[in-house]
């Protein structure tokens, strides 16, 4: 029923051994361990996380994942699925560009549900948390899902699959089952993100790794996925990729990977918006500093690079958002907002900073966007955008940012994610909470208990 990727993805799922991993990856395992967690804290009272963990609850069991911050526990994929949604939702978590864009990071949730569940070690977590790394940068490296009208999350829900059946050691002829059930079921469209955008964005990738770990249950049982779930001509690579998917070499790049790596060279994100947006909030800052008022300003122009152009200006409704998803998904408006205030936080977002009049006056008056040679050139290497504030007194302030705080050129220390998420739990999470959790996570491939891990975790009433 197979076909050579889902034999080289089942191959390289059985190989990968926490004791083969470079000391660098599982560094930053957990560095991405206690990111993507501090960004589920801070997620934790948006209006898809409540709605998630409202369904989660109802398929409360003893035995089961831990909704985390709540504290009760729950069937694992619907666990994942609530988990995944807090921790997505405030845009966030950890990214990676390239021919497709990804969050990572999204894949943690649900391996950490199932790990969990079956009393799985820390160690062989870490190993899973790398394996879904690279799988999902070997894909977003090798074809677009999006140009094609598909979602980004299709590969979380292939990440996940691997990563899944690393941690549970399945067999190769059940871990090709699982991604044929995972796959073929359940395509995402790339609707999620375009136009105005709902909610759902935020959910979406969750619901994409609970996919997955319903169909890892599902070929453990015994169930049987689809004949050719990537090479058949109803498949992944026909159906979504528009056959730019080059079997043979990602089959030669999984066969070559003994000592999964790519975590590393993923970015961590310093603001709660879209990664593409993360240097130009970079220039616009720096550029704020010279100006005593936006008053002083006749234009401002922001040169970027195609695919943040096409996700983040495109649209008439980026040029106007109504609601915090697409707000955040608005170079226009985010570029504005930072010059007008000098940050960029939750407050941002805002229904009422959404509603400002002289913001919306200023981004279809003053400012302009444009896709530069320049800029395409420098991605994806960089996550390039310049900008370029011509005054009314004839001065001409620019500043370029190519590699923001957190990208692979520039990376964060372990104080500063250390800093984010004690930034990030702060007004949910008590101080000493906050320390028990950094102590247990930075030592994670010595966790026994996951219920002590999780209590560090609980978020009370009235915070």
């Amino acid at each position: 029923m197979s076909d050579r990727v889902s034999k080289a993805l089942a191959r390289f799922a059985r190989r990968v051994q926490y004791e083969s991993l470079p000391e660098q990856t599982v560094a930053e395992v957990k560095r991405r361990v206690i990111d993507t967690l501090g960004c589920l804290v801070s997620g934790y009272d948006a209006d898809a996380s409540i709605a998630a963990r409202k369904l989660a609850e109802r398929y409360e069991q003893p035995r089961g994942a831990t909704i985390i911050g709540r504290g009760k526990k729950a069937a694992v994929d619907v666990a994942a699925f609530a988990n995944g949604t807090a921790i997505r939702y405030l845009d966030y978590n950890d990214t990676y560009l390239s021919v497709e864009p990804l969050h990572p990071s999204d894949v943690i949730a649900p391996l950490l549900a199932l790990a969990e569940v079956r009393a799985i070690s820390a160690k062989r977590l870490i190993a899973a948390i790398a394996a879904a790394y690279e799988v999902g940068v070997i894909f977003c490296d090798e074809a677009s899902l999006k140009t094609n009208g598909w979602d980004h999350v299709n590969y979380i829900t292939l990440a996940t699959v691997v990563g899944g059946a690393n941690l549970l050691g399945l067999s190769e002829e059940e871990t090709e089952q699982a991604l044929a059930l995972a796959i073929v079921p359940h395509a995402a469209m790339r609707q999620t993100r375009n136009g105005e955008i709902s909610m759902w964005k935020g959910a979406a990738a969750a619901n994409a790794a609970r996919n997955a770990v319903f169909a890892l249950q599902l070929a453990e049982c015994g169930m049987k996925g689809p004949y050719e779930p990537f090479e058949g001509t109803m498949g992944m690579n026909y159906q979504l990729l528009n056959r730019k998917l080059n079997v043979d070499r990602v089959v030669a790049k999984l066969d070559a990977c003994t000592r999964p790596q790519s975590i590393t060279i993923t970015y961590v994100k310093n603001w709660a918006v879209e990664y593409m947006t993360q240097s130009a909030i970079e220039a616009a800052l720096a550029l704020r500093q010279e100006l005593a008022s936006l008053d002083e300003v006749e234009h401002i122009h922001i040169e970027t690079f195609q695919l943040a152009y096409d996700v983040l200006a495109k649209d008439q409704q980026k040029w106007a958002p109504k609601t915090r998803e697409t707000a955040d998904h608005s170079l226009p408006y985010i570029v504005m907002a930072a010059l007008e205030d000098g940050k960029i936080d939750l407050d941002t977002f805002a229904p009422e900073r959404l509603a400002n009049q002289q913001t919306l006056e200023r981004i279809n008056s003053i400012l302009t966007i444009e896709v530069s040679a320049e800029m395409n050139a420098g991605y994806p290497d960089g996550n390039p955008n310049r900008i370029t504030i011509t005054c009314k007194d004839g001065r001409v302030l620019q500043k370029l940012v190519k590699y923001p705080s957190g990208h692979r050129g520039n990376p964060m220390t372990d104080e500063q994610i250390e800093a984010k998420f004690r930034r990030l739990t702060a007004g949910y999470l008590r101080e000493e909470q906050q320390a028990q959790a950094l102590q247990e996570l930075w030592k994670l491939e010595e966790l026994t208990d996951y219920d002590r891990l999780f209590a560090h975790f609980t978020i009370e009433a009235g915070t």
